[in-house]
């Protein structure tokens, strides 16, 4: 039998550290010390910040800030040239059929009225009229104005309405159709613009179904890519007016309000010198004052504002007038005001004309200017209506804020007439006490008083 003893062997297990270690097994640890030197270098150099190149942050500002509009021009020049393939191959059929049915329509007219002024209403110069030919039967009565006129106005009025039919379903007025196209490549961009703006001028419009379908769908995108960009735009030429009225044109503002800053500092200072004398202790906000600079400094006149939208508007009025012979001064005025405000009636379009008169150059030129003007024109109104916004909203948050502080000091005022209300309620409460009982500490005083000073004699 085996009998287990109550005592216990203890047996000391070497450590690892203390066991003799293989070639293998160091090896293995080094290389595993360099991989882990190597992951934290790599973890350190991609830690650190990369220095960018000066022309790479040009780059990325240019697409941070312009990106949108390098996708808007794309896409008005994309537009441009999809609405020319379309339009034009289809206007150059319709003019030639136009000029085909205007050329037929002509011979036969002519020929109908020669033939009747001549033998209705003419006389003959080789038969002379007399009894003799009257009674051969020769000579024939002709038409006198009594039925002649009616006869020729009604002609001449079923040849004007087949003219004007002509020149309202084919486009022809009795221009050169090789030419003479409305659908040029800059009268396209121009079309493409008044999409995206919504203008509408009616200069030109689709004919076919592909191009009805495409300006259906150029639209739907066009739209909001325009809004974009033209916020995008207007917000930044909104601060570089804020910067030009900040640092160019209130530098007499700055400078007044800063001497006006430095006579207030030296009252606080004097003030916070009588205080120091008299132990009283003055609390100045400051961030109030910084607020108030970056309001300041945000902050652009109204009639600046209105003077720039009217400056702009008599810009383009004045290069229209040169740009276009035939218009008046007032005349391009009007058209800088309809355009930019997206009015756009279509009575007036620079370019239009000399482009279907045969001057392409020019009046592509003309149009073109037109294009950019308006793009330009509808940005600085968007900066315009935003500055505007946010002086409105800057006076009604004053307002909101001045409202307000008028409850609070009629709450505080309230306020403080109950507590002087509570507080003179309880003096006159303490008031009556005291009274009540000094009272009784007189009459026990009497009391007191009454008793012989001797009792024992008693």
């Amino acid at each position: 039998m085996l009998i287990e003893s109550g005592k216990s062997e203890e047996f000391d297990i070497p450590n690892d550290q203390s066991r003799p270690m293989s070639t293998n097994s160091i090896y293995s640890i080094k290389s595993f010390n360099k991989k882990t030197e190597t992951i934290e270098t790599k973890k350190s150099k991609e830690s650190k910040p990369k220095k960018k190149s000066g022309l790479v942050i040009f780059i990325s500002f240019i697409l941070k800030n312009f990106g949108i509009l390098f996708v808007v021009i794309f896409y008005m020049a994309g537009g441009a040239f999809l609405f020319n393939i379309l339009e034009q191959h289809t206007e150059i059929q319709n003019c030639q059929s136009g000029e085909g049915e205007w050329n037929k329509l002509r011979i036969d007219y002519r020929s109908q009225f020669f033939n009747y002024i001549y033998f209705n209403t003419t006389p003959n110069p080789w038969l002379p009229v007399d009894n003799a030919t009257k009674e051969a039967g020769l000579y024939v009565e002709k038409d006198g104005p009594p039925i002649y006129d009616p006869i020729l106005t009604e002609w001449i009025k079923d040849f004007r309405e087949k003219l004007l039919n002509i020149s309202d379903t084919l486009k022809y007025t009795g221009q050169d159709c090789e030419k003479q196209s409305s659908w040029t490549y800059f009268s396209s961009l121009l079309f493409t613009i008044t999409i995206m703006t919504t203008l509408g001028y009616g200069h030109v419009s689709p004919a076919t179904a592909e191009g009805q379908i495409v300006c259906i769908c150029y639209s739907l995108l066009g739209i909001p890519l325009f809004v974009i960009s033209t916020v995008k735009v207007s917000s930044l030429l909104g601060d570089l007016l804020v910067f030009i009225t900040s640092n160019i044109l209130c530098f007499c503002c700055r400078k007044s309000k800063k001497n006006e800053n430095n006579d207030k500092l030296e009252e606080n200072s004097n003030e916070w010198n009588d205080n120091e004398d008299k132990n009283i202790i003055t609390v100045v906000n400051d961030d109030e004052n910084e607020e108030q600079d970056d309001k300041d400094e945000r902050f652009v006149p109204l009639i600046i504002v209105l003077m720039v939208f009217a400056g702009y508007l008599m810009l383009g009025a004045y290069i229209f007038t040169l740009l276009e012979s035939d218009w008046s001064l007032l005349e391009a005025s009007y058209y800088a005001f309809v355009s930019l405000s997206t009015i756009g009636f279509g009575d007036y379009v620079p370019g239009i004309g000399k482009v279907m008169s045969g001057n392409e150059a020019e009046g592509g030129k003309n149009l073109l200017i037109a294009t950019i003007y308006i793009y330009i024109g509808l940005a600085i109104l968007g900066m315009c209506f935003q500055l505007i916004q946010d002086q409105i909203a800057d006076k009604v948050g004053s307002i909101i804020e001045n409202l307000n502080f008028c409850k609070k000091n009629e709450n505080e005022s309230q306020d403080e007439s109950l507590i002087r209300s509570h507080s003179d309620t309880a003096n006159i409460q303490k008031e009556k006490s005291n009274l009540h009982n000094s009272q009784i500490e007189v009459r026990e005083a009497t009391i007191i008083s009454v008793k012989p000073k001797d009792e024992s004699s008693c």
